[in-house]
């Protein structure tokens, strides 16, 4: 049984310091240690506290709570992430405990760091996931941005954030957002760009995320990602095969 299924069968909570620590108390009402728990289920649990309660922050960070930012939490859960029932309650549990806590965002986002500080794939795949539910209601505010910019920095992927925030315009097939997805520029070989398709497929291979301590919760979103990386290769490739 994963960590989030024991915690919703009324079991069990981990033991967190910090501001992850005082939303689990917040939720579940104590801190017991499961002396059973791996450490693969320990990053798993953080991975998904911490995702939830940097959310609730970002959705607050103009001074409320929208109903579209609210439905655009919602779609991620059940579209994205696919998550259960009990599941997405427990989410919103944490984004609401998060959402209200005087620790700021940056306290959530120093903790999340200093336990993938080694995953770069795992960091990046939540600025990503934070840009796609601060354009969800169709506005970026200042606030958000520079919020998410914030948590980039201390990531150490402020030179890929341009990237990610450019696929949030323009169309998937467009070649500017296919280049976008690869990191590369148009005029760039197809050899170098080959490079770093490889290395994005190999980051974002869902396999491999799980292995860092992505729940398998998120295994949905990580294999859509892993399919977007591919999607927009074979667009590029063909368009630099079709010009000469």
């Amino acid at each position: 049984m994963s960590w989030l299924g024991k915690i919703l069968g009324g079991g069990i909570g981990f033991v967190f310091g910090g501001p992850f620590g005082a939303v689990m108390g917040a939720v579940i009402g104590h801190h017991a240690i499961d002396v059973s728990a791996s450490e693969a289920e320990g990053k798993q649990s953080i991975y998904f506290v911490g995702t939830f309660s940097m959310l609730g922050k970002i959705a607050k960070a103009d001074g409320v709570v929208t109903q579209h930012e609210i439905d655009a939490i919602d779609r991620v859960m059940r579209e994205n992430l696919r998550l259960s029932s009990d599941a997405r309650q427990f989410a919103v549990n944490i984004f609401n405990a998060a959402k209200d806590s005087s620790d700021p965002f940056e306290a959530y986002v120093d903790q999340f760091y200093q336990e993938f500080a080694g995953s770069p794939e795992i960091l990046v795949s939540i600025i990503e996931l934070l840009l796609h539910v601060a354009y969800a209601d169709g506005e970026f505010h200042q606030a958000e941005e520079q919020m998410i910019l914030a948590a980039a920095r201390v990531f150490g992927v402020e030179d890929r954030y341009r990237e990610m925030k450019s696929l949030y315009s323009g169309s998937s097939n467009d070649m500017n957002q296919c280049y976008a997805i690869l990191g590369a520029d148009q005029g760039e070989p197809l050899a170098s760009i080959k490079k770093k398709y490889r290395r994005l497929a190999m980051e974002h291979h869902p396999d491999r995320l799980q292995s860092r301590g992505l729940p398998p919760e998120f295994a949905a979103e990580a294999e859509e990602k892993f399919k977007e990386i591919q999607h927009a290769y074979d667009l590029v490739e063909k368009h630099l095969a079709d010009r000469g």
